[in-house]
């Protein structure tokens, strides 16, 4: 199964169309939280919104998790170790109010268990071979522990020590 998840901030059409488009063409099980957006799934089961356990559940059990690219989908990727495809919203399409999320999926990308597909081509490749796609080591889940704490000492205190 892949679970594919927007957030719930913003609706991402972008990515919920070229999932379904590729879910049509494949045939493999697609789960997805789509949040508010125009576009409706023909081709994959969706809801709008999830439940924190359903969420976590479908992560757990998904043979790959697709999202766009928000640290805490990552982090709950990495937690269940599940590899992660992240497509950033672009600020251009409208679907952001800035960029950050191409900024971010750069470094993003360089974590054990994390891919970025930004264009639909990439997805698409990306998904190809999902029996390619390595999930971290425990080694590595050492620094998203670190990256985790350091997020959330900057988060109740606002300062960078």
């Amino acid at each position: 199964m892949i679970f594919v998840a927007v957030g719930t901030q913003f609706p991402f059409d972008r990515l919920i169309e070229n999932m379904d488009q590729w879910a049509a063409d494949y045939d493999q099980e697609v789960i997805a939280q789509i949040a508010n957006g125009e576009y409706v799934p023909q081709n994959m089961q969706w809801q709008r919104f999830l439940d924190a356990e359903k969420y976590n559940k479908n992560i757990k059990e998904a043979a790959v998790f697709v999202s766009h690219a928000g640290m805490g989908n990552i982090i709950s990727a990495r937690n269940h170790n599940t590899p992660i495809i992240v497509m950033n919203r672009q600020f251009s399409l409208g679907e952001h109010r800035n960029d950050h999320q191409a900024d971010g999926v750069k470094w993003m990308a360089e974590l054990s268990g994390v891919y970025a597909a930004p264009t639909q081509a990439e997805l698409y490749t990306l998904l190809g071979d999902t029996n390619a796609l390595q999930v971290s080591s425990p080694k590595e889940n050492k620094k998203l522990d670190q990256l985790v704490g350091f997020l959330d000492d900057y988060i109740r205190t606002g300062k960078i020590d």
